[in-house]
């Protein structure tokens, strides 16, 4: 079959029609998805099969709306800018309709204890930078609450030549593979031994229900 890419699969079926943002109201600690422009999407599409590539937790502070994401760094970010940010200015949201209004607190607070961290370009749990999907793990996992499913990197498609590409341009500023004096090889082996939670395992993860989505 052959591969299309992320703004196609956007664009299939909905050739005339606007993302809308028409939101139902939002709580604490929903979690909403988007289909990030930036230069990893589409790696992380062919990754994951998911039009999915960047996620954030939302935070609503007296109607004012924002979303709490590992994006250049740990940071809020309003949740207009957010959405415009994304491909198609299309979003998904999902909620855990089980979560009380102090777990959701709790989840922020976990949340916030993580601003101004780097962004983790390579996925890991290992160290103190954070990517997208990371966040809301860590933030849902400081109050018990498992979120997702953890995987080896090496369970999704990394045979994908984005994938590969994508790997082989970060390699060399890997700070486990640079102590090990790893050569790609070996880097690349032990990268995908890593454990990761993708935003496409979090969406699907039972616990949580879709409330809004304006994909087609």
């Amino acid at each position: 079959m052959k591969r299309i890419g992320v703004a196609a699969i956007l664009l299939l079926g909905a050739l005339s029609a606007l993302a809308g943002e028409d939101y139902p109201p939002l709580k604490d600690a929903d979690l909403i998805f988007q289909t990030s422009a930036s230069n990893q999407s589409s790696a992380i599409f062919a990754a994951t099969a998911s039009a999915f590539t960047h996620m954030g937790i939302i935070k609503n502070d007296g109607g004012k709306i924002s979303v709490i994401e590992a994006g250049g760094t740990v940071r809020e970010t309003p949740l207009k800018a957010w959405v415009k940010r994304g491909v198609g200015s299309r979003v998904a949201i999902y909620r855990d309709p089980g979560l009380t209004p102090d777990e959701a607190s709790r989840v922020l607070a976990a949340a916030r204890t993580l601003y101004g961290r780097p962004y983790d370009i390579f996925f890991s749990f290992n160290n103190k930078a954070i990517y997208c999907s990371e966040l809301p793990w860590l933030a849902y996992q400081a109050i018990g609450v498992p979120i997702g499913k953890v995987q080896k990197i090496a369970e999704i498609n990394v045979d994908d030549k984005q994938v590969k590409n994508l790997i082989a341009q970060r390699w060399q500023s890997h700070a486990e593979c640079a102590e090990r004096g790893y050569d790609f090889a070996q880097c690349f082996k032990h990268i995908l031994d890593q454990k990761l939670v993708t935003p496409a395992s979090i969406a699907a993860d039972p616990r949580f229900k879709p409330l809004y989505s304006d994909y087609p």
